[in-house]
């Protein structure tokens, strides 16, 4: 295959183990590339790359020399800079002024030959070989412009030629075209699986597609950011600092249009960490910009087509994200998990399955030149395929709920699919087998996010199973999402346990299910907590510990037991952080089953503010706790009697499968938890 890819596309292609580590990494790739392709042979490629290294190093402009370098033009008459070329035509003057940045001038006479010879110069510019001469007769609007362009030597592929990379992509099986397309984004395919591979260029999708929204969280090192910022220089990456409407859309002041109207991607690195300057009106805007392209910023509405990209960290629990997190937008800022919001994201992309980034992870064999690369994936956002295997498909709900598949649903499936086969199948030559693959993996990545809207809004969004059919053989298709089946395994005991009791609690905008396991040993009276256990559960457990000295007694127990046990108290899932009043009554009761021996019935769950005296005080978050407990298969919640009337708005059927028992002190609640108090009370 190598040889077949260097001859097919002669010059524009590199070995790109030969562009790592040149030792000229101020200079962007696709100068080191084409330079190594043009000018370095592989019998001699060592000594070919000092001599491309030093040419570099010896005609670049570092920006502290500009003045020198603007003064020996001046004295010489003539000299020759390596830097970006950039040229923009001024309609007021009928010309076409260059700007070149590494000698500060923005004001360099080009010739209109050069411009018509290199149109990239119109297009955000092309690095090069810049002859420039000094001539102070040039004059213009009564100015003095002397520093002229008189020759241009490009260190990019100048002439773009979509149609010839679409005929020859035929001369390659899919599995070779996805390697050479995984080389070309500067990673070795050797080590990834079909699946791996497949993700890895569904973060191409925003730079062939436009108005795409993607999201991908995965865990750190695996590379989220770097191929939007190694291979093309239409992506723009906002890696955390601020960013403000004026930045990514338009500016009032001065009318300037923003990084999404210039852009093809507009990528939101460290997402977590980025300081949005009035977020709420941020995202109202991006609400808008996602939904149909267009956005409106004063009496302005301007269409654009760069795609939003959202990347991020999410912590791992084996292969999967953490048990921590209910539902997988929990790593977005809050201001971000807003259902309008999320439901405009057209896939979330499973980085915690892409391999992290190690030495052998960077390509080894052949790949496209990065420009080229970039070049031929801008080119073809202006490319129709969809429409044209539009009449072999249909996008289902293979779960027939009564919701069914939405428009945004559609839209988000013919998005991802469209850049799919723009990246492996340009020509359009895809079979029936090849088209399931692409359509399949569209529908996971929307899968999964109409998964965690279920989770966020149950009432709102039913638990739909988007796949596809096939026409006319009828293959009906779902994917499989590993990460659906995640739940936060917080299992009740298997049978009524000594110490052992559920608590609930919320996490962020949802109820969870907490376990605590206390057990009494001999020691010296010490409460030890332990699993991440923060500080006003601490004072929590101090309380239910006062309250047992004080009522020691009625209770039973021995006051002995402040002076000759020791009890420890444990939250399980030790790495995440506990916090909060309401797991009060679930501390007495764990403690005091330690200390008597008296197992605590396993199929309720308990919340509740304690007070030293005994009394239990109301909480917050009471309907999503209830639905926690009743996810969690509970029987019977004990909630403080305040929270009752709330609780009682929940769904029928939730109300149907778990009783309410309203409690006002702690005694209530061991007469009903402890299985010797049931006992007696059922006698």
């Amino acid at each position: 295959m190598i040889i077949e890819l260097k001859e097919i596309f002669r010059g524009k292609v590199v070995n790109k183990a030969h562009t790592i580590n040149t030792g000229v990494d101020e200079f962007p790739r696709y100068v080191v590339e084409y330079l190594i392709d043009n000018y370095c042979e592989e019998e001699t490629f060592h000594k070919d790359l000092d001599v491309v290294v030093r040419r570099l190093k010896e005609n670049f402009v570092h920006g502290a020399e500009a003045e020198k370098i603007r003064h020996h033009i001046r004295e010489n008459r003539s000299h020759s800079v390596i830097a970006n070329l950039e040229a923009r035509l001024v309609e007021t003057e009928d010309k076409y002024w260059a700007s070149i940045s590494a000698i500060n001038e923005n004001y360099v006479n080009i010739p209109e030959s050069i411009v018509n010879q290199y149109p990239m110069l119109l297009s955000g510019g092309m690095w090069g070989t810049i002859d420039l001469t000094y001539d102070e007769t040039e004059v213009h609007n009564k100015k003095i412009r002397p520093f002229k362009v008189t020759g241009f030597t490009p260190f990019q592929v100048s002439v773009i030629n979509l149609d010839e990379y679409i005929s020859k992509r035929q001369n390659f099986s899919t599995d070779e075209w996805i390697d050479v397309l995984i080389n070309s984004c500067g990673l070795s395919p050797a080590k990834m699986s079909r699946r791996q591979k497949l993700l890895y260029l569904c973060r191409c999708i925003p730079l062939v597609e436009s108005n795409v929204n993607l999201i991908e969280l995965a865990p750190r090192e695996t590379g989220k950011t770097y191929l939007y910022r190694n291979i093309s220089y239409y992506a723009h990456v906002l890696s955390g600092g601020k960013a403000t409407p004026a930045q990514l859309f338009i500016n009032l002041n001065n009318g300037k249009i923003g990084e999404v109207g210039t852009r093809d991607a507009v990528v939101f690195d460290e997402i977590a960490n980025t300081d949005f300057q009035d977020p709420k009106a941020l995202v109202s805007i991006m609400q808008g910009y996602m939904q149909d392209a267009k956005f409106s910023r004063g009496k302005k509405e301007i269409l654009a087509f760069a795609s939003l990209v959202f990347v991020g960290n999410i912590d791992v629990q084996g292969q999967l994200p953490h048990e921590k997190y209910y539902h997988l937008f929990e790593p977005l800022p809050d201001f971000m998990q807003v259902i309008a919001f999320l439901d405009r994201i057209h896939g979330y992309l499973p980085g915690w399955e892409i391999p992290k980034l190690g030495p052998d992870s960077y390509a080894k064999d052949y790949g496209f030149i990065t420009d080229y690369f970039c070049e031929i994936m801008h080119e073809l956002r202006r490319v129709d395929l969809l429409s044209s295997v539009r009449h072999r498909f249909e996008i289902l709900d293979l779960g027939n709920t009564t919701q069914g598949v939405s428009g945004r649903d559609q839209r988000a499936i013919m998005k991802t699919s469209s850049g799919l086969l723009k990246l492996i199948y340009p020509d359009g030559q895809v079979t029936d087998d090849e088209l399931e693959e692409i359509l399949v993996l569209s529908c996971e990545l929307r899968q999964r996010v109409r998964e965690q809207l279920h989770l966020i809004a149950q009432g709102e969004y039913e638990r739909i199973k988007l796949g596809v059919k096939l026409l006319p053989s009828g293959k009906q298709s779902i994917p499989h999402l590993p990460d659906s089946d995640r739940v936060q395994n917080v299992s009740l005991p298997p049978e009524p346990s000594v110490g052992e009791v559920t608590g609930l609690a919320v996490s962020g905008d949802h109820g969870c299910i907490m376990r605590f396991e206390m057990q009494a040993t001999r020691g010296h009276g010490r409460i030890v907590p332990l699993g991440s256990i923060q500080r006003v559960m601490r004072e929590s457990i101090e309380a239910a510990a006062q309250y047992i000295k004080a009522s020691h007694d009625n209770l039973g127990i021995s006051l002995e037991w402040r002076q000759n046990y020791d009890v420890a108290v444990l939250a399980t899932y030790m790495g995440v952080p506990k916090e909060g009043p309401s797991a009060g009554v679930a501390m007495v009761t764990g403690i005091v089953s330690a200390l008597k021996g008296i197992p605590v019935r396993n199929d309720l769950a308990m919340t509740g503010e304690i007070t030293i005296m005994g009394k239990v005080l109301p909480v917050g978050g009471i309907q999503q706790k209830v639905r926690a407990a009743f996810d969690a298969g509970v029987k019977e919640v004990l909630l403080p009697k305040e929270n009752l009337d709330e609780a009682r708005h929940l769904p029928s059927y939730v109300l149907e499968a778990v009783k309410l028992t309203p409690i006002s002190t702690v005694q209530e609640v061991l007469n009903i938890a402890l299985t010797e108090g049931q006992q007696r009370s059922n006698s």
